[in-house]
């Protein structure tokens, strides 16, 4: 099923009559990838003066790839989703994003099919911190077709309660019952040789802190590393000592390895490139900690806690105080929440780590809320959903 890329299409064209004009093609634009296009087409954020002309480009992109670069295939989609509903006499139809194109496509299918539609929100398509404007007339386009979305669904599902409260508060118009929440969860069949492949026996004199992830803006470890050079300083001369390892990608206002040279030096601070899924894991078992650094966004959780509570290693999580994760985590007892500007705390807990450590403590953690999350109760939540609207 072939996309229908206008964007492509019109620089086909624009190409072909510049042949025709006998004009070189000068940008060197390819027809090979949407980033390319985009980059010999868009103009880029560090433009002063944008042009009329070019802003008129700027919208005439966005729009063939609105919702989001999966919209060219929203038209191919629902017309293979509605033969497939017609033909298979499909009870319900369930569509999930991001992409959002799959949202509408949903919406469209389940609209001339009188099919009943579940539409289910992995992260928020409006309010989305990381959301990119492509100008205030598309926003709005988008903020319309969302609510046309909910408002016809059948059921629409939330992978977090903060983010069911945030669709109640902007939708106090329909039924409650609407809503329900469907978490990200965990299959425990992905980790079993992980935990039998990780070693139990730990370094007693050395307390292991590991991250696993991209490091970026707002996500700074920079709160950890300070607090972890204090304490590593009050433990000098007893043997024992705290080390933090990143695994992956590092991308800071600051240069991590010129500012933390002296961690780096002394074997505190270790950074391994970005590894393989299960290979992360495997380190991330034999850690003493796990570490989880998230920005105070008010509806989203990293989906790394899931492969964190997998592994059943103790969590420090390091966001702001009353942001979803921290909600998230204080509610059901999943791990330890300190802000990220919580200096003494921060500190208190690792040097009261390393002494449990000292006295040949085991450093474990509890999660007895830990079966909620699990992927077999997760998919019984959508499943009594379903048959809740065949029933009708």
């Amino acid at each position: 099923m072939a996309s229908w890329d206008v964007f492509r299409l019109l620089l086909v064209i624009r190409s072909g009559l510049r042949r025709l004009q006998g004009k070189d093609n000068q940008s060197g634009e390819t027809l090979n990838a949407d980033t390319t296009a985009k980059s010999n087409f868009k103009s880029t954020t560090d433009s002063t003066a944008i042009s009329r002309s070019q802003r008129f480009k700027d919208f005439i992109y966005n729009l063939c790839y609105f919702p989001d670069q999966a919209g060219p295939w929203i038209i191919p989609a629902f017309l293979k989703g509605r033969k497939l509903v017609r033909q298979c006499n499909l009870e319900v139809i369930f569509a999930t994003g991001s992409p959002w194109s799959s949202l509408i496509t949903g919406y469209l299918v389940s609209k001339t099919t009188k099919t009943p539609l579940v539409v289910d929100f992995r992260d928020p398509w409006i309010n989305n911190p990381f959301h990119q404007s492509k100008g205030e007339l598309l926003d709005r386009w988008s903020s319309s077709l969302e609510k046309k979305v909910v408002n016809h669904a059948a059921a629409v599902s939330l992978n977090t309660e903060a983010l069911m409260e945030e669709f109640l508060q902007r939708y106090p118009e329909l039924n409650r019952n609407k809503f329900f929440v469907m978490p990200n969860g965990i299959d425990q069949r992905d980790f079993e040789q992980i935990k039998q492949d990780s070693p139990m026996e730990r370094d007693t004199n050395t307390l292991s802190l590991i991250h696993a992830g991209f490091l970026y803006g707002v996500r700074d470890p920079a709160p950890l590393l300070d607090a972890l050079r204090r304490v590593n300083e009050t433990l000098e001369g007893t043997g024992q000592r705290i080390v933090f390892t990143q695994i992956g990608d590092i991308s800071l206002s600051y240069d991590i390895r010129q500012t933390y040279s002296d961690l780096l030096k002394n074997g505190f601070l270790i950074i391994e490139p970005a590894k393989p899924y299960r290979a992360c894991l495997k380190m991330l078992a034999a850690a003493d900690i796990v570490v989880n650094i998230q920005s105070g966004t008010k509806t989203q959780i990293p989906s790394k806690l899931y492969d964190y509570l997998a592994i059943n290693r103790p969590i420090l999580h390091l966001t702001p105080e009353a942001g979803a994760l921290d909600r998230l985590v204080k509610k059901y007892k999943l791990g330890r929440s300190i802000g990220l500007d919580s200096t003494n705390e921060l500190e208190h807990y690792l040097s009261e780590k390393a002494a449990e450590l000292r006295q040949g403590k085991q450093i474990q953690e509890e999660y007895p809320n830990r079966k909620m999350f699990l992927i077999e109760d997760i998919s019984q939540t959508l499943a009594n959903a379903i048959t809740r609207l065949t029933k009708r």
